[in-house]
């Protein structure tokens, strides 16, 4: 029997998922689903979307980023296509798979569903109902399980908490933050500490739940929920008194123990929902 190493299952498992996104989401050879699926896999996140020719013919998907950890491979995906009227589509993702014996077993995502139901798709409920798997899984190195509980220190000081005086103890002054819809996101933590700041004016009660991360190397991805009441002023305007249940997904660089760069993937509807603008 072979004994595939750690190191080796994570390489043989991002290899999967991209050969599974050319074959199903770049050339549509939906007949060789089961290549890559188990038949009782569960999925949390139905999308018919994705496969219908009477949404988006021609849809495609690009991975952005990949981080694989042991049996779960986290992923952000750009899906370009033009909707039946002729309009074109750019919508971002987060895909989350957990893989057993070289197929798909379970899957989780993050979608900009403001960009679905612009084009008229049903962007699906409110509140997700996907169960959250969290903590890290199988093996990792002593730098990997140190970056992980870094990110989660972080979201549980400077986001739960509200402790924008300890954010230089997680993130570097010139911090770089990449938004996947937007450019006008602004980099370093001056810029960081003042953004959520309003944020936190605006909901008092914000609290964030990590529902899933992936380690692996100097990267760390979480699948997060963001919950809070806009109560508060901020610099937009006043308070609505509108619940926020918002989903992001995070990818993060660490180095020398902070992070140094960060990128997201954003359910920007739940900030529609809540009556705050979106980009």
């Amino acid at each position: 029997m072979t004994t595939v190493t750690p190191a080796g299952q994570r390489t043989r498992n991002a290899e999967l998922i991209r050969e599974l996104y050319g074959t199903l989401y770049r050339e549509r050879r939906f007949e060789e689903t089961g290549r890559f699926f188990h038949a009782d896999h569960v999925e949390h996140a139905p999308a018919g979307w994705r496969t219908s020719d009477r949404v988006f013919p021609e849809l495609r998907a690009d991975i952005d980023h990949l981080v694989a950890g042991n049996d779960r491979v986290m992923l952000f995906a750009t899906w370009t296509g033009r909707s039946l009227s002729g309009t074109e589509l750019r919508l971002h993702t987060a895909e989350l798979y957990r893989l057993r014996d070289g197929r798909v077993a379970e899957h989780w995502n993050v979608v900009d569903r403001d960009v679905l139901v612009a084009h008229g798709v049903d962007g699906g409920p409110d509140r997700s109902g996907q169960p959250a798997a969290p903590g890290l899984h199988g093996p990792h190195s002593d730098t990997e399980r140190a970056n992980a509980e870094l990110v989660l220190g972080a979201y549980r000081d400077v986001f739960s908490e509200h402790r924008l005086d300890l954010a230089e103890r997680y993130y570097h002054q010139d911090y770089r933050h990449h938004n996947m819809r937007t450019d006008a996101v602004p980099h370093g933590l001056d810029a960081f500490k003042a953004f959520f700041a309003d944020n936190i004016a605006a909901f008092p009660d914000l609290v964030t739940t990590v529902d899933h991360i992936v380690a692996a190397d100097d990267r760390v991805m979480v699948f997060v929920t963001w919950t809070g009441t806009l109560t508060g002023a901020w610099s937009g305007g006043g308070p609505s008194g509108l619940p926020l249940e918002m989903r992001t997904c995070d990818q993060f660089r660490i180095e020398g123990g902070k992070v140094a760069e960060h990128w997201e993937v954003v359910d920007y509807l739940a900030l529609g929902l809540a009556a705050l603008p979106t980009p």
